[in-house]
Formats: C-alpha cells, sequence, structure tokens
C-alpha cells in the first residue's frame, strides 16, 4: 500500500544524502565503536599497532568511553573523527610520545531505534545505514492493519441474527410459562393460551405448551392432594370431636343418676334405714364418673386444638402458594420485558450495522491514505519531534511514530444516516 505523506520536513525537497550530511552521525550511549591505533616508527621503519586500544568498545550507559591506557573520557555527542584525535591526543600525553599516534574509529554497532504506533510489532530492531521510515515501519511488521468494517459488520449481523432466534426461543417459552402461572393464580381447571403464544405453533412451542401443562396438571394436583389430605384429617376430628360431646352428654346423664342415688341414700341412713358402705360404694362411682367426665373435657381441648392447627395449615398452604406463583408471576414478566429489550436491541444492532457498512467501508478507505510519520530524534541535549514523510532517513537511536485514525474516530466522524442520505 502506498502511504502518502501529511507532514514533511521543511527540507523534504533535498536528497537523502543532503539530508544525511546535515546530520553528522553522533555517537551515543548503546553505541558499539570499532578502535584501531597505529603508529609509524622510522628507525625501524614499521608500522607498530596498539594491539590494546584496536578492537571493539561498547559506550556506556553515561556516554563515557573506557581504554587501556588512555582512560575513561566521555564521547557522548561527539563524531566518530572527533572521537579519534581525542583517542591519538590523550594517549600521546599519557604514553609520552613525541608524535600522536594515528587513530581510526569508525561504528561497529549502532544503537537501535524503536518504532511505535499503528504498527503491526512495535518495539526496538536493529539499525541499518541509509534506513528510510518506511523501511524501519517494514521491519515493525508493516503498518498494523484496520478491520475492514463490511467485514466486521456482517459477522455482527450474522451473530446478531442468531442470537435474536435464540431470544425468539426464550420469549415464547416465558410467554407459555406465563400464561401457565396465570392460569394457577386464577385457580382455573386448564391453561389458556394467549394468542400471541397461538401464533407461534410449530414443534418446539407444541412441545413446549404439553409440557407446561403437565406440569400445571401435577402442581394442581399436588395442592390438591395435600388439601385433601388436611380436609379428611379435620373431618376424622370433627367426628371425633361429635362423638366426644355424645359422650360427654352420656357422662353427664350418669353423674346425675349417680347423684340422684347418692341423696336418696344420704336420705335412708339419716333416717336409719341403710349402712354407710353403700354410701362410700356410690360416693365412688360418682368420683370415678367426675374424672371421666374430665378426660372427656380435655380430649375435646386436644381436638378443637387439632382442628385449629389442620385450618392453620390449610391456610398457610393456600397463602404459600398464592406467594410462590405470585412471585414466579413476576420473575416471569420481567424476563419477558428483559427478553424484549435484548431482542429490540439486537434488531437495532443489525439495522445500524446495515446502514453504518457501507459508508464506513469509503472513509476507511479514504482515512487508510492519511497516515502520519514522525520521529523523536535527540537534538543538542534536547528530544525533538519531526514530522517525516516515508522516503526520510532515519538516524540512530530515533524513535518512528506511525500514527493513523482510529476505527471509532472515523466512525465518530461519519454523519447521521439522515444527513448522508440527504448529501447522497
Amino acid at each position: 500500500m502506498l502511504l502518502t505523506a501529511l507532514f514533511l520536513l521543511p527540507a523534504a525537497g533535498r536528497t537523502g544524502q543532503a539530508y544525511a550530511n546535515e546530520f553528522e552521525y553522533r555517537v551515543a550511549a548503546q553505541d558499539r565503536l570499532k578502535i584501531k591505533v597505529s603508529e609509524w616508527r622510522p628507525n625501524s621503519r614499521e608500522l607498530f599497532e596498539w594491539s590494546a586500544l584496536s578492537g571493539e568498545f561498547a559506550i556506556s550507559s553515561t556516554g563515557m568511553l573506557s581504554l587501556p591506557v588512555v582512560g575513561t573520557f566521555s564521547v557522548d555527542g561527539k563524531a566518530p573523527a572527533e572521537i579519534a584525535a581525542l583517542i591519538s591526543e590523550r594517549l600521546k600525553g599519557t604514553a609520552g610520545l613525541v608524535n600522536a599516534p594515528a587513530a581510526a574509529v569508525e561504528i561497529a554497532q549502532y544503537r537501535p531505534i524503536y518504532v511505535v504506533g499503528a504498527v503491526e510489532r512495535p518495539g526496538e530492531y536493529a539499525f541499518r545505514p541509509t534506513m528510510t521510515a518506511l523501511q524501519a515501519v517494514a521491519i515493525a511488521g508493516g503498518v498494523q492493519r484496520m478491520e475492514l468494517a463490511l467485514g466486521r459488520f456482517e459477522r455482527e449481523t450474522i451473530v446478531a441474527e442468531g442470537e435474536i432466534r435464540v431470544q425468539q426461543t426464550q420469549l415464547l417459552a416465558l410467554r407459555i410459562r406465563r400464561d401457565r402461572l396465570l392460569a394457577e393464580a386464577r385457580r382455573a381447571d386448564a391453561i389458556t393460551f394467549s394468542e400471541d403464544v397461538r401464533r407461534s405453533l410449530d414443534d418446539g412451542a407444541a412441545q413446549a405448551m404439553r409440557e407446561e401443562s403437565a406440569l400445571f396438571d401435577a402442581r394442581r394436583k399436588a395442592v390438591r392432594s395435600q388439601l385433601d389430605l388436611l380436609q379428611q384429617s379435620r373431618t376424622l376430628l370433627e367426628e371425633e370431636l361429635r362423638t366426644l360431646g355424645t359422650k360427654a352428654v352420656t357422662q353427664q346423664r350418669q353423674q346425675d343418676l349417680i347423684r340422684r342415688e347418692l341423696n336418696n341414700i344420704n336420705s335412708l341412713i339419716s333416717k336409719g334405714l341403710a349402712v354407710s358402705p353403700r354410701q362410700l360404694a356410690v360416693e365412688q362411682n360418682l368420683a370415678q364418673s367426675e374424672s371421666q367426665a374430665l378426660d372427656l373435657v380435655l380430649a375435646t381441648a386436644r381436638a378443637k386444638q387439632e382442628i385449629s392447627r389442620i385450618e392453620r395449615a390449610l391456610a398457610d398452604l393456600e397463602n404459600q402458594r398464592e406467594i410462590d406463583i405470585g412471585r414466579e408471576l413476576r420473575e416471569t414478566q420481567l424476563s419477558l420485558k428483559q427478553t424484549d429489550d435484548r431482542i429490540a436491541a439486537l434488531r437495532a444492532l443489525i439495522h445500524e450495522s446495515t446502514a453504518l457498512a457501507p459508508r464506513l467501508q469509503t472513509e476507511q478507505e479514504k482515512q487508510l491514505t492519511r497516515m502520519r510519520f514522525s520521529v523523536q530524534r535527540r537534538q543538542g541535549g534536547t528530544v525533538q519531534e519531526i514530522a517525516v514523510d516515508e522516503a526520510s532517513p532515519i538516524l540512530p537511536g530515533d524513535i518512528v511514530r506511525v500514527e493513523r485514525a482510529s476505527l471509532q474516530a472515523i466512525i465518530s466522524s461519519l454523519p447521521p444516516s439522515g444527513a448522508a442520505g440527504a448529501q447522497n
């Protein structure tokens, strides 16, 4: 893809060689220098090489260079020729030489460059001489590929349509459940399905209706069974209570007879016509009858208490059933509302994707040609950001930045659908 520059250097009209000459290379931390020091000795007519000073040397993070004999000194920001002259002079003074030896300095390894921004693999890369901004982007994997809008929205539409089908199935199941709960709340004998359910009579809907009807019958039978059991218990207790009442009447009649007999005996005893043992026997019968009467009273109270408990259980069963049905109905209605809203949102997404994708595709193709290149470069102790084009040379240590509009920014820049239609 051809990349068109938006921002050019002020000297963009000059050749790459002229641009490179303008920026004579200055060493800095992370550079490695290849140094060779030699001395011509006229007496022996031979060239003597200072092997201890010949080889590759790294510049420290503080911009210092350490050499045997010569010592440690700063080379930050100096050109290779300046460093060679400095080595010669320092060696002449340190070694006490009459003539300064010859030193040659060249770059063995340049400090790396950094490529950041809209590239596939941002990071640190080795510098190569005559490298351009476009070449730096190339070794970083090229310009980051922006997802094509049309393909993205097509996928989103397919996913949304599939989700709508799932939600519609869920919606139908919720409507069938709602109809079952409404029938339970009305204590109806059967479910009356609503019109929106009957309009969706397919195999899945028919199966769901059968399942909800079976659940309705099972729950109805379970509640009726519990109610019948409690009603039977209450009926038995009421029958027992009537029996106890009859016994109490009979017991009272028996006590009355015993008391009458005791009164007659007491009268005869007062006249001397009866003996006291007979009186004692009748009094014992009366005490036993009164005890039995008390037992009947206690049994009657217990039966009444059990009847009250059963009536409370009946009321609690009915109340709990209404509470459970009401809670399930509220939850179902809420799920219905949420499912309806979700389907509406998915349909709006499909509509927006269908309307937005073609316009976004066109705008994105325009934006892909509007790449921005800039370089952050240390100059004179400060870091400056320079706008460059794709053919501009890159220097060691540069931070190459590639910028373009994001997909979200492109979407935000698009006019509303209505406005676009009016312009078309």
